[in-house]
């Protein structure tokens, strides 16, 4: 069918089902009761446009070889449209006025909606359920109290969109950018936000159902400045991003804040969260390797999270609980009968674990860490430590350049003690007058300096053998241990 002229024309009840309409025009018209379903509208113009109760499901606006420009909907009015199914990729949605608009399951992939009015009530929430709007531009796009459960957002543009009110569940944000965005009363969940771009944006209120959690995935994510208050984000993961060609993006939060927040749950293996503000809920959180330097981690509620291998450089944990930290000075920590983190800090600090899994880290200075009845982890940290691990399995955490410790009480052989080494390539092995010495080696075995090299651990009236490697080391693969 050859292209139609409809500008400026009056329709009512026409029935175009199936048909096909590619490169008309509808400039100006308006549409009533008009039936579009499954109908052919590449390339079409509906500039201006007023459309009231038009059924459009299943329409094709896509431009194709022979209709390459895109369909054009630049400032029209659609009340009580039926867009669902429809294909609207490339579409120009910009300065639309909508009002009980459908987009379910609509193809909005690069659509331009710059300045769009899709907004709603949550009584009467605008329907993208399903939508796929990768790459699309919602730049400054209002989509209050929008229906987004189980959209495709990846690489969209959200700069300064309102999305106050939207159920934003089961929605694939990744690469998103959300700078400026407007995230009020928002309902996350079960969503992937990885790498996406939340750098400086406020979210307030987000609430969850009782016994709901949130498991929103930030991985990679730059998540700066990010100032969340009031908001449900338990089980949320803030790991890093490993991409198909193994590039690793480590999650943002540096200066990020989280107000009267729940984090019970989350992952925040390795984050960059340094300056980090938080003062709710984390509790079983996981922040192995995570930077923490000088964040405020006042009155939170740490119970059994986990900060192996943390950097809590300058941080401070006043009334928190499950963590504690020292001063410069020189500390007395003592844990509960509980799952504690004692970090040292600064100084030459002794800190003492009684039940539970704990976790000591000592910190700058000469320290003392007295394992108690559970199996702990202790890491001496800078300077040259005494470590005893107590009753239970320990571990015993040495990194490249922790200084010379000694270990007290070690226990060899299964369901014993272990060893982890981060960062030295080679270790020399060596029992000398009963004692064990683990020194820098150079990765050849009986060479006239071997057993010479800068001393690391020293296992007091334990003998270490080569059999021992296989069921006391642990998290030590890239290290390899020589014996003599």
């Amino acid at each position: 069918m050859a292209a139609l002229n409809f500008n400026e024309q009056n329709l009512v009840g026409n029935d175009f089902r199936g048909q096909n309409l590619n490169g008309s025009t509808f400039f100006k018209a308006t549409l009533t009761n008009v039936i579009f379903v499954n109908t052919g509208l590449r390339g079409t113009n509906f500039e201006e446009a007023k459309l009231f109760n038009v059924n459009a499901s299943g329409a094709i606006f896509a431009p194709n070889n022979n209709f390459s420009q895109p369909a054009n909907l630049f400032k029209a009015t659609l009340e009580n449209v039926n867009l669902s199914g429809a294909n609207l990729t490339q579409a120009n949605l910009s300065l639309i006025n909508t009002k009980l608009i459908n987009l379910s399951n609509a193809n909005l992939t690069n659509a331009n909606l710059r300045e769009a009015n899709l907004s709603g009530e949550q009584s009467e929430r605008p329907n993208l359920a399903g939508a796929n709007l990768t790459g699309a531009d919602l730049f400054k796009t209002k989509l209050k109290a929008a229906d987004l459960t189980g959209a495709t957002l990846a690489n969209v543009t959200l700069e300064e969109t309102d999305l106050e009110a939207t159920l934003l569940v089961n929605v694939n944000a990744t690469g998103a950018d959300f700078r400026l965005a407007k995230l009020t009363d928002v309902t996350l969940q079960n969503s992937i936000f990885d790498l996406a771009n939340f750098s400086g944006v406020s979210l307030s209120d987000a609430p969850l159902q009782p016994g709901q959690t949130g498991n929103v995935r930030f991985r990679g994510a730059n998540l700066s400045n990010f100032l969340v208050d009031d908001a449900i984000l338990t089980g949320a993961d803030f790991s890093p991003f490993v991409a198909a060609n193994g590039t690793v993006t480590v999650t943002n939060l540096s200066g990020a804040k989280f107000d009267d927040t729940d984090l019970s749950g989350a992952n925040f293996t390795q984050a960059n969260a340094q300056g980090l503000f938080f003062n709710g809920s984390a509790v079983g959180a996981n922040f192995t390797n995570a930077n923490l330097r000088n964040a405020d981690l006042s009155k939170g509620n740490f119970t059994d999270a986990t900060f192996v291998g943390a950097d809590l450089t300058g941080a401070i944990a006043v009334d928190a609980i499950g963590l504690t930290i020292g001063t410069t000075g020189n500390d007395t920590l003592d844990g509960t009968a509980g799952r504690d983190n004692l970090f040292g800090s600064e100084g030459n600090d002794v800190l003492n674990s009684l039940g539970g899994s704990d976790y000591l880290d000592g910190g700058l200075g000469d320290d003392a860490l007295n394992g108690g009845g559970g199996s702990d982890t202790l890491t001496g940290g800078a300077g040259n430590d005494t470590l005893n691990g107590g009753a239970g399995s320990d571990t015993i955490r040495y990194r490249s350049g922790d200084g010379q410790d000694r270990v007290n009480g070690f226990t060899t052989g299964a369901g014993g003690d272990f060893l982890s080494f981060g960062g030295i390539a080679a270790i020399d092995v060596r029992i000398v007058n009963g004692n064990t010495q683990f020194r820098v080696g150079d990765g050849t075995a009986g060479n006239a300096g071997f057993g010479t090299g800068g001393l690391l651990i020293t296992l007091v009236n334990t003998s270490f053998t080569q059999a021992d490697i296989s069921t006391n080391i642990t998290d030590s693969g890239n290290t390899t241990f020589l014996f003599s």
